[in-house]
């Protein structure tokens, strides 16, 4: 059997994603059956295109009909070099993909579950169009094009009486395109996906100590968007203007304890606008461009139109 067009796409969407389900890319590819593909799928998967990480494993263990989940595999990643000519090592794909956990893949899953949907929803709209990472990153300065992960970037925070230096790396980053006013217009935003296990805002006396800065949290997290903001070091790295955070979390109400301490610890004090952050939760997102986040001050905001 030849490669096709089509496989050559689905292979890169996999490398875009990480790790994709089966059924989001039925919805991906909607030209051709569900079953038509689920076969193409198999057969990428034999001939070592495709993995099927271990890890999903466990998600079969519950019961239930669960979607395959499928990654790329060696001889998979050596075709997007040779074809699209993609930096990629080729050589350790199977071997990364084993160590993935239950937790890991679950998050990748959630962030391409997402993607997925925003993309579906731009390219129904057919008025906003997707700026894929691939597209910014084109244009972004050499210096970061050189790095081996673009998509990360260092921050120094100051807090309290304390500093120090925070990595910036959000789950996805991502660029919407429309017009407003008869003008293009384009909006960024740093994506970040909670899976409701780190603390939010931690103690008073432990945000005033000196260790704060050394330990994960949501509002170190969000105190280190601000301080890149502040800085415009996501000009500088990506050669982006303002960019929102759109945090997803499991429930409304983690969401608010987040929006509340953005509010009261980070936006408020530093005198930032309230809509640089927008919160929501996992499920029932539905269309990504049509929902109303909620912004730090509590007031609802969607990702488009935005600003030139």
């Amino acid at each position: 059997m030849a490669l096709t067009a089509d496989d050559m796409e689905i292979l890169a969407r996999v490398f875009r994603y990480r790790f994709i389900r089966a059924d989001d890319l039925y919805r991906l590819f909607p030209n051709r059956s569900p079953d038509r593909l689920s076969r193409r799928l198999t057969w990428l998967y034999r001939n070592q295109y495709l993995d099927r990480p271990i890890a999903q494993i466990d998600r079969f263990r519950s019961g239930g009909s669960q979607a395959l989940v499928y990654g790329l595999d060696n001889a998979g990643a050596r075709l997007l070099a040779e074809r699209l000519g993609l930096s990629i090592n080729s050589g350790e794909w199977k071997a990364r993909n084993r160590t993935y956990t239950r937790e890991n893949l679950d998050h990748t899953l959630s962030i391409a579950r997402f993607m997925v949907d925003l993309e579906l929803a731009c390219r129904h709209s057919g008025k906003v169009e997707l700026i894929s990472f691939e597209e910014l990153l084109s244009d972004a300065p050499e210096r970061t094009r050189r790095r081996s992960q673009p998509g990360r970037w260092p921050v120094p925070v100051r807090w309290a009486d304390a500093s120090g230096e925070v990595m910036v790396a959000p789950d996805a980053i991502f660029g919407l395109r429309s017009s407003q006013d008869g003008r293009a217009v384009r909006t960024f935003v740093f994506l970040e996906i909670d899976r409701g296990t780190m603390t939010i805002a931690p103690a008073k006396r432990v945000r005033e100590s000196s260790a704060f800065l050394h330990r994960t949290s949501i509002l170190r997290k969000l105190l280190t968007y601000a301080a890149s903001y502040q800085l415009q070091l996501h000009r500088e790295h990506l050669g982006i203007p303002i960019a929102r955070v759109l945090t997803l979390t499991t429930s409304a109400a983690r969401a608010e304890a987040m929006r509340e301490a953005a509010f009261g610890l980070v936006t408020r004090p530093l005198r930032l606008p309230p809509a640089l952050f927008l919160f929501g939760t996992l499920d029932g997102v539905g269309d990504p461009l049509t929902t109303a986040w909620i912004d730090a001050a509590g007031e609802p905001t969607r990702l488009t139109p935005a600003t030139p």
